[in-house]
């Protein structure tokens, strides 16, 4: 096994630099910036031009501290040279990259590098550098810029992840404010569900660990483990990630399709269909029978009929049988998720009003539907998206709505949208805003394709029907948290300065050819922290360039600052204040 080898962990071209700085070169500084968020999905609503700085710890702990420790300064010499000199050789050709730089650094024993960074959880401005790194050995100028691929490929994502998860929060904030609904709610309103759709699993804990940053709900597991294995968080004492049983569909269509053979054969066998109902007693089975016996008679064993009448048992069984307390997630649109959410969610409310709450006095049955458009599923339409007669009222073809832009015919129930389908069927609560909401015996949550623009107008025309924010949750997935390059915030590290000999040099990119978008700092930098915002101060002095907000956490092998979990949640709240209620033009 090659397993990971610490300085192939790069680029091929980054090989070669070492030796192409000039020979005098003693000092080189690079930074890591977001340059620009030209290409973010973000909302301008809400987006004020920052990104959130999460996940150097632990790419520190996990790399420099692991990786290369273990597989080099600790490894025997010739073996660690050997690993990289093959590499190379077979790659570039024999002797193509010299190891002597390498042997003299394992012989050095550390890594003589500083990093300096802002602490992590600050949103940091765009073209605002939120870490720097230093050499500080002037034998090794390169380490300050050898580990740009790595670095760059392990720290973009996170930190762009958890920017996006904070812009739905802001988003989710503003709209529990505006509607009344409890701001508690919001931890768990945005639930990550990406795991699946990222690009490996040490990618799905490090931005499921960014997704933490904002939220309490996750379903990836692991960034519960990452979170506590290098942000110092601890699940016996503190809320890390949390979740709730729930089925999918192979559990949904397996339990209905077994449960629709065995109503149809109840033709002729009325215990077969007894058989399908768990935990009866026989008088309760031969009341079920009975009541049976009349449904299927009045499909007239039909497909379709025997399956809306399966498929309402294998509710009734996840929420009296299997779940009869505490919270339970039910996927919904197996076959006909407007059955379920208006005929199958009316006729089981006594059983699921009569659900007894858990320890933490929850009881909620949750439906999910997964597929159409989750605007329209959860929100409906809008009347003015209608189509009208000439006299003003709504057209209607067989008993539909028509929409006006696609001549689409629309039930009832799709004009309303799932939340009013259910309020209408469970009622609830006003909040003190005046907005409804929900039963808490019931709720729903959307998992397919939810981005911030969607998110925004679900929220926006619940708002517009008196709907309070808190009836929805979001199931945010790879859609949103792996659709993303590292040009999403145009991440990326250069060199600004060096010591060459004597000279002093300010080192910067300006391409005629570029927007400005790829323009580079130059020379040593400051960032100050002014009012809200982070400022870049260019051609520092070395005395100004140690001042500043970018402390040094990392130099020569040792983690010099830790940070928890906790502490960074904590930062990141308080950086943003939302805006007044109404504020924002929708």
């Amino acid at each position: 096994m090659n397993g990971l080898i610490p300085f192939n962990l790069a680029d091929f071209y980054k090989t070669g630099h070492p030796g192409m700085y000039p020979r005098e070169t003693t000092k080189l500084v690079a930074n890591f910036t977001p340059r620009s968020a030209k290409y973010a999905p973000v909302l301008r609503e809400f987006y004020d031009n920052k990104i959130v700085w999460f996940g150097l710890q632990g790419f520190i702990k996990e790399f420099f501290l692991g990786v290369f420790q273990r597989e080099f300064f600790q490894a025997p010499k010739a073996e660690a040279l050997r690993k990289y000199k093959r590499r190379m050789d077979t790659a570039l050709g024999p002797d193509a990259v010299p190891v002597d730089r390498l042997a003299a650094l394992h012989d050095l024993g550390y890594l003589p590098l500083e990093l300096r960074a802002l602490p992590e959880g600050t949103r940091v401005n765009i073209k605002v550098p939120p870490v720097v790194f230093v050499n500080t050995h002037a034998e090794f100028p390169w380490v300050s810029t050898y580990f740009e691929t790595l670095f760059s490929a392990e720290l973009w994502k996170p930190s762009t992840v958890a920017t996006l998860a904070f812009e739905f929060r802001k988003l989710l904030t503003y709209f529990a404010n505006l509607t009344g609904a409890p701001q508690a709610f919001v931890d768990w309103q945005g639930h990550d569900f990406s795991m699946r759709g990222m690009s490996g699993i040490h990618d799905a804990m490090r931005c499921g660990t960014g997704h933490l940053l904002s939220f309490t709900g996750t379903d990836t597991i692991p960034a519960i483990d990452y979170a506590e294995d290098y942000y110092g968080a601890d699940a016996d004492k503190e809320l890390v990630g949390g979740s709730i049983p729930a089925s999918e569909h192979s559990v949904m269509t397996l339990r209905i399709l077994f449960t629709l053979k065995r109503l149809a054969t109840g033709k002729s066998d009325a215990t077969a269909t007894a058989a399908a109902l768990k935990g009866l007693s026989d008088d309760e089975a031969a009341a079920e029978v009975e009541r049976l016996r009349k449904e299927l008679a009045a499909t007239g064993y039909q497909e379709r009929g025997l399956r809306r009448l399966a498929e309402r048992e294998v509710i009734r069984e996840f929420v009296t049988q299997d779940y009869p307390a505490g919270m339970v997630s039910l996927v919904s649109d197996s076959f006909d998720y407007w059955n379920v959410i208006t005929v199958i969610a009316k006729e089981l409310k006594d059983d699921i009003l009569a659900r007894k709450p858990n320890a933490l006095g929850q009881s909620r049955v949750v439906f999910r539907p997964d597929s159409g458009d989750p605007v329209r599923i959860l929100a409906g339409y809008d009347d003015g998206e209608l189509a009208r007669s000439a006299d003003g009222t709504f057209r209607m073809e067989a008993g539909k709505y028509v929409v006006a832009a696609t001549n689409l015919a629309i039930t009832e129930a799709e004009r309303k949208g799932s939340v009013q389908c259910l309020w209408d069927i469970y009622g609830g609560t006003e909040t003190e805003r005046g907005y409804k909401m929900l039963n808490d015996k019931v709720g729903l949550i959307y998992g397919d394709s939810i981005s911030l623009p969607r998110a925004f107008e679900i929220m926006r025309r619940l708002a517009a029907k008196g709907f309070a924010s808190s009836n929805v949750v979001f199931g945010i997935g790879s859609y949103t948290y792996n659709m993303l390059s590292r040009d999403t915030f145009g991440w990326a590290m250069k060199a600004i300065y060096a010591e060459v000999g004597d000279e002093q040099v300010d080192i910067y990119k300006d391409p005629a050819t570029d927007d400005g978008t790829k323009k580079s700092a130059r020379g040593l930098l400051r960032v100050e922290k002014e009012g809200g915002d982070y400022v870049l101060y260019e051609q520092q002095t070395l005395e100004q360039f140690d001042g500043g907000e970018l402390k040094p956490v990392f130099r020569d092998g040792e983690l010099l600052v830790t940070t928890t979990l906790a502490q960074i949640r904590e930062r990141l709240k308080a950086s943003w204040v939302c805006p007044e209620p109404g504020s924002l033009t929708m």
